[in-house]
């Protein structure tokens, strides 16, 4: 303990204070993790997809995106909420002391399918906002692959 006796104030305050960052963040984490449908997979994939396309358009094509995606999240909503759902059934049922394989199966298929709707409405909004926003935001999304 000689090199913490001898080291300077700033050091340890460094070290208390990342201390309390990550008891900070572990009980961020372990409240998420305890909350009802907390930190499942792809939850909030669909809003996260549509943020991160948007911040590559240009202001106005953006707003098309929103404006799309706002039309679509009423049914979109059901869809992860279902897909939550049949998702913890999943889980629930691959968490048995006796797995029943069968149920497994069809749990899994269950969530896959719900997943692939949303899916599907994810790519519609996608092909609505191609098809409206100017060639130059078309340009922007896809880089430089086609140049």
């Amino acid at each position: 303990m000689k090199f913490w006796r001898e080291s300077s104030t700033h050091l340890r305050a460094l070290v208390l204070l990342s201390l309390c960052l990550n008891v900070i963040l572990f009980t961020y984490v372990s409240v998420q993790w305890l909350q009802p449908g907390g930190f499942l997979p792809g939850a909030g994939a669909p809003l996260r997809m549509i943020e991160r396309v948007a911040e590559r358009l240009p202001k106005e094509d953006a707003e098309i995106l929103w404006s799309i995606y706002q039309g679509k999240e009423a049914e979109l909503l059901p869809l992860q909420t279902e897909y939550r759902h049949a998702l913890m059934k999943a889980m629930k049922t691959a968490a048995q002391t006796n797995l029943d394989r069968a149920e497994l199966a069809a749990a899994v298929k269950d969530a896959r399918d719900k997943r692939l709707k949303i899916g599907d409405l994810v790519v519609a909004t996608f092909v609505e906002m191609l098809e409206r926003i100017s060639p130059k935001g078309r340009r922007q999304l896809v880089g430089g692959y086609f140049r």
